[in-house]
């Protein structure tokens, strides 16, 4: 089985903590920081642009925005009525969500599309990656 990747906001401590907390009870998870080269990478070859957007690589598709939402909170075993609803506010706020918090503008980009033969080739180094910084700045001393 393929190892499958989050794709997120890595610049952020909440989410690096909150990404970590989702992916640290899955050998079959990879979270992997959207500003890294090899995701820009990916980006481009995928959808021949660098969306700023949550996504999530399963198998062979892709799926970006709400349906990121929806497949990861699922996967961790949320109920059906809170992973609709999380979904439906990510789709209504998120952009203004993205302004806020994350100080650019999320990609009006969503769905769930196929994984492209050239993205697929900068995938394996991703999917061996297994760190997520929680912290910025050099560990704290003795």
């Amino acid at each position: 089985m393929k190892k499958s990747l989050l794709v997120y906001d890595g610049s952020n401590p909440l989410f690096r903590a909150a990404v970590e907390a989702a992916t640290r009870r899955s050998d079959e998870l990879v979270a992997v920081r959207w500003d890294s080269e090899p995701v820009q990478a990916f980006l481009e070859a995928q959808f021949d642009a660098r969306p700023f957007a949550f996504i999530f690589v399963e198998d062979d598709a892709v799926h970006v925005g709400e349906e990121t939402v929806g497949r990861v909170l699922g996967r961790m075993g949320f109920a059906d009525s809170l992973v609709d609803g999380l979904k439906r506010t990510y789709a209504v706020g998120g952009a203004t969500f993205g302004r806020l918090v994350h100080g650019r503008t999320v990609a009006d980009l969503s769905g769930t599309f196929p994984l492209s033969a050239d993205a697929e080739a900068h995938l394996a180094e991703l999917r061996r990656v297994r760190e997520i910084p929680v912290q910025d700045g050099p560990p704290a001393g003795p």
